[in-house]
């Protein structure tokens, strides 16, 4: 997972030289690779909350829409991750850097991070 979101953040930067609804179907086509390239790992909830975000995004008419498609889809990846630190799912640092499922959803959390900031300067 931590490889498929670190492509999936280079392409969530090349999604910068659009603007309003570009910018959001951009946003939406990438969470929707991110979560096709993650379809090996059994984690469907995560490609699901990925997937929901990225039907929104389409439909957004506005930065208010987007973002909280985005928030909503991030809310979804903490909580799971959060389960998985409890469970004691690997080491995570900041980065999401480590070892375990914790990882990868950390570095997803970490796109949907940088897709938000994204929105808020572009959208």
């Amino acid at each position: 997972m931590v490889a498929a979101a670190q492509t999936a953040d280079g392409s969530i930067g090349a999604c910068g030289n659009n603007s309003g609804k570009a910018l959001y179907d951009c946003v939406a086509n990438v969470l929707d690779k991110l979560s096709s390239d993650i379809s090996n790992v059994n984690v469907p909830a995560t490609r699901g909350a990925l997937q929901t975000a990225a039907s929104k995004l389409r439909v957004a008419v506005n930065k208010a829409q987007a973002l909280s498609a985005i928030a909503q889809c991030r809310a979804l990846i903490s909580s799971a991750l959060a389960k998985v630190r409890a469970l004691g799912g690997g080491y995570v640092d900041g980065w999401g850097r480590g070892s375990g499922s914790g990882a990868g959803l950390a570095a997803i959390a970490g796109v949907l991070g940088h897709a938000a900031k994204l929105i808020r300067a572009k959208g």
